[in-house]
This record gives structure tokens, C-alpha cells and sequence, in this order.
């Protein structure tokens, strides 16, 4: 069996008076959370996008390097406990301004750069560059893929990555003005359309007396399976969500495409006709603005 103990993390929101201060929380508060991860099993535990920079600090000001500090207490502490982790920063790579995850091995070894697709507008506008890279890394000898907030308004990124052999895509992000709804269906979607778990990182709300309402930071950080269910999930509030997946037991399917018992996904990407799908490769009527 290849099984691997997923943790969801969930830090609270920033209280920090200034960006200098939110921006040492936020880190202590992820590095406090990733050992609490480790201390009940996990074998990769996902970070919230950009985890380290603060809402209100300019994102130039908190670009990270691989080769700093962070980095390598990262590092140190996946080795330390034999713990994978996708860690979501802003990062000044060759140059250039990205929306990033580092994806870190549990032998503490930085495997590689996912670079976000898809930046908002407004992210582009403070100078964050595109990535054109959809990558799979391995963990514990399953396929791991990653899509950030924004990615996922797409179909296709999802679909992407299970086409190069992601069985567990990690999506971290800062989703508010959704809502839960849009969060549920398109989630679920994005698993039962490529037959792959989803591992979800969010922010929870912040301490204090005020009720959840859309456009808050929507939280639910969890795991949803590859038939569309929530195998585990925080809620609102902070916390870790933790679930173990037997990445060998395979979706099966009766009568999918053809008569009898099948493994879904083989089935599902076998019957795909990319032959038809030039229109996702054609410039569409509207273009992206500035």
C-alpha cells in the first residue's frame, strides 16, 4: 500500500499591528502548526498561499529565496520529522516576482518550484509574473501537483496536472469573497473530473466575537476524495485537518463507459477525444486585460 498521512493546515488570520509584525506571526504561527502536523503522523502537510507575506505588506517586500532562512528551516523541520510539505510564498526567482510553492521532500531536499498560472489582475499589478509550468513531484512515491486560489477558476489546470499523473493535487489559497458553494461544487468537480484527491490550505478566522459571512476568508481547509466526498475538513476556525490515503486502493466504477466493474479514472482519461478540444488552445474572444 502506499499510504500517506495528509494534513490540511489552517492558520488563524494576521493580528499583527504592522506588516513587520503580521509577518513574523504568520510565520511562527505555520512553523507552530507543521510540528502539530508532525506530532499526529503527517507525511505532507500543505501551507495557505503565500503564507508568509502579510495582507497588508507589498509583495516585493516578502519575496523569499530558496536559499534564505525560511527555506531552510523549512527544510530542517521536514527532515527532522520525515514530513513532506508544500509551502506557498512569494518568491524572487531569476529576477521575477512569483506566486510560488516550494514542494519540500521528507528528507528535507526542496524538489522543485510550482510558479502560479493564473495571478489576478491585481497581483499582476504589484508585479507577481505568470508561470507557464503545470510540474508533478514525487512524495513518498505518489504524484503530487499543485494549483494556487485563482488556478482553480479553471478547469483545465486541475485537469493538467492529472494528465501528467497527479494523483493528489494541493491547492492552497485565500478564498473569500466565494463562499462556500462555489468552494464545495467546484472542489468536488475538480476531483471527480480527473479522479484525484484534493488537499485544500485556507485561512481560519480570526479570535473574537464576529460571525463567519461571505467575504471572510472561507476556511474549510480539508481533503476531498476522487468520488467528490470531504474525507476531512477544520471548519471556519483554525486548526489542522489530518486524513491517511491508500493511494493503491483505486475509484472503481460500475458501467461507467462500458459494461462491469472499472478503475474510473483510467476509464474516464482513456475516453477523452483531445482531437475535438482545439478551441481550448485557440486565443478566446476576449482577451486578458492589463
Amino acid at each position: 500500500m502506499r499510504t500517506l498521512r495528509l494534513a490540511a493546515i489552517q492558520p488563524p488570520q494576521e493580528t499583527g499591528d504592522s506588516p513587520a509584525e503580521a509577518h513574523e506571526q504568520l510565520v511562527g504561527r505555520a512553523l507552530e502548526l507543521l510540528e502539530e502536523a508532525a506530532s499526529q503522523g503527517a507525511g505532507l502537510a500543505l501551507l495557505p498561499e503565500v503564507f508568509s507575506t502579510p495582507r497588508a505588506g507589498a509583495p516585493s517586500d516578502y519575496a523569499e529565496s530558496d536559499e534564505g532562512p525560511l527555506c531552510a528551516r523549512l527544510c530542517d523541520l521536514a527532515r527532522s520529522h520525515r514530513m513532506g510539505i508544500v509551502a506557498p510564498v512569494h518568491e524572487m526567482c531569476s529576477g521575477r516576482l512569483r506566486n510560488a510553492a516550494w514542494v519540500i521532500s521528507p528528507q528535507g531536499v526542496l524538489v522543485g518550484h510550482y510558479h502560479k498560472v493564473h495571478p489576478t489582475r491585481g497581483e499582476m499589478r504589484k508585479g507577481v509574473v505568470a508561470g507557464d509550468e503545470w510540474p508533478v513531484f514525487e512524495i513518498d512515491s505518489v504524484r503530487v501537483g499543485v494549483m494556487i486560489c485563482h488556478d482553480n477558476s479553471f478547469p483545465e489546470s486541475a485537469r493538467c496536472l492529472a494528465l501528467a499523473g497527479a494523483e493528489l493535487i494541493c491547492w492552497p489559497h485565500v478564498q473569500s469573497g466565494w463562499g462556500d458553494t462555489v468552494w464545495d461544487i467546484t472542489l468536488r468537480s475538480r476531483a471527480i473530473d480527473n479522479g484525484a484527491y484534493l488537499l485544500t490550505s485556507c485561512y481560519g478566522m480570526a479570535e473574537g466575537g464576529r460571525a463567519w459571512r461571505p467575504g471572510m476568508m472561507v476556511g474549510r481547509s480539508g481533503v476531498v476524495a476522487p468520488d467528490g466526498m470531504i474525507l476531512s475538513e477544520t471548519g471556519r476556525w483554525p486548526g489542522i485537518a489530518t486524513t491517511t490515503i491508500d493511494f493503491d486502493r483505486a475509484l472503481i466504477k460500475h458501467d461507467f463507459s462500458h459494461s462491469g466493474d472499472h478503475e474510473f479514472r483510467t476509464e474516464m482519461l482513456a475516453d477523452r477525444r483531445p482531437d475535438t478540444y482545439r478551441i481550448l488552445a485557440e486565443e478566446g474572444v476576449a482577451s486578458r486585460a492589463d
